[in-house]
């Protein structure tokens, strides 16, 4: 016997649906509204300054550059007040004269650039392995604050980038201020062909393959999957991989690389952006490497080094193991304006498979491992075995790997 729904309940259903609708689209206009609220009291506010100003500044505004320099102080403090120090404004001199390709280039230093808006410099964000700018001591963190005796701040940023490329064999001059220290120093670094190395491969002991990760760039996956090859040919039943102080690359480069490691159909990674309807996720296919894998990661692993970290680590396919990483989770792009200024602002995010939003936390490895201060300074020169967090990692690995 059937049973039926009695026409009350019916009733109440429609009327329940009809009312949580109503109290969402409520809250959802309000949000809407008291958004639009505070824009106006905004609008409001400018307004009036200005109608003070007009009304009461004993000064005349220069006709020429005045209001462009009241221009550009109102988008520049706009900003500013999202208080994102990823986020920046580029008026028309700091925006002029485009910057050719810092990738590939065989005239250019090797390193990527960012606008330092605190020393109106040029932020050395990575410098590339086997570079002119790492054979000269430049390193990651250093501003530039004048090329060739000409400050940034003077030439503007986009112009003063375009000048670290040059002819092949020729030299530039850099004054910098130093990350750690604060001190300015002069380099002269001498432009030449080099071939940049994102992956440097070894046996670290017996059974234990070694990869170090220095970028994500279009070199990457295949020198990856040639350095796994070899290693295991060579006796590796276990990995390495190193990503310490990485924090350079694209993110289709990124996906390929972890597609080497994940089995099919794992979350790789989602970028959520205010402007989509909907998460962009990338998937791992079928064909990857089976052996186990620990990662070591420390505070200076960043941004897409932190994804790919997050990857292993929540789909269970490597044990983390080191410190907790810087937690750049986000990324930028540019939006040119109609006057030839420019905007980078922060409008997507990096979600991990777990949906965990890592952006100014960082991610949290399996197992801690500190190297200490006086080691991390002089990291470039330590040995295997002097390296705490190495020999840490491949102690776990051999644990996990079962290896004598």
């Amino acid at each position: 016997m059937k049973k039926g729904v009695r026409a009350g309940t019916v009733f109440f259903l429609i009327v329940a649906t009809a009312c949580v609708s109503a109290i969402a689209t409520y809250y959802y206009l309000s949000m809407i509204v008291n958004d639009l609220g505070k824009n106006q009291q905004m609008y409001i506010k400018l307004d009036r300054v200005n109608e003070i100003v007009s009304q009461n500044y004993i000064n005349r505004i220069d006709p020429v550059n005045g209001y462009t320099r009241l221009s550009d102080s109102l988008i520049s403090g706009y900003i500013d007040g999202l208080a994102d120090p990823y986020s920046y404004y580029l008026d028309e001199k700091n925006y002029q004269a485009g910057v050719g390709s810092l990738d590939g280039s065989s005239n250019d230093i090797g390193v990527r650039t960012s606008y330092d808006k605190t020393r109106q410099g040029i932020r050395v964000d990575f410098v590339k392995k086997g570079s002119p700018a790492e054979a000269a001591g430049i390193k990651n963190g250093d501003v530039i604050i004048a090329v060739d005796g000409n400050y940034v701040s003077a030439e503007g940023f986009r112009k003063s980038v375009q000048k670290l490329l040059g002819k092949k064999d020729s030299s530039v001059e850099l004054t910098i201020i130093r990350r750690d220290t604060n001190e300015t120093v002069t380099y002269l670094v001498i432009r030449s062909e080099y071939a940049s190395r994102t992956v440097e491969s070894s046996l670290v002991s017996s059974g234990v393959g070694y990869i170090a990760i220095n970028e994500f760039d279009k070199n990457t996956s295949n020198d990856f999957s040639v350095a796994c090859s070899e290693l295991q040919a060579n006796g590796a039943s276990g990995l390495i991989i190193d990503l310490r102080n990485t924090c350079a690359g694209d993110l289709e480069y990124l996906v390929n690389v972890a597609d080497q490691v994940l089995p099919a159909a794992q979350v790789i990674v989602s970028v959520k952006e205010k402007s989509a309807s909907k998460d962009t996720v990338y998937y791992s296919d079928e064909k990857h490497i089976e052996v186990p894998i620990v990662v070591i990661q420390n505070e200076e692993t960043a941004g897409l080094a932190e994804v790919f970290s997050a990857a292993l680590r929540d789909t269970g396919r490597a044990t983390i193991v080191g410190t907790v990483s810087k937690g750049i989770g986000i990324g930028q792009r540019d939006f040119p304006l109609s006057d030839g200024t420019s905007i980078r602002l922060s409008c997507y995010e990096y979600i991990t498979p777990s949906g965990e939003h890592f952006h100014s936390v960082g991610i949290e490895p399996n197992f801690v491992s500190v190297l200490d201060p006086e080691k991390m300074a002089r990291f470039d020169t330590l040995s295997d075995e002097e390296d705490d967090q190495l020999q840490f990692a491949v102690q776990k690995l051999k644990e996990i790997a079962g290896i004598e």
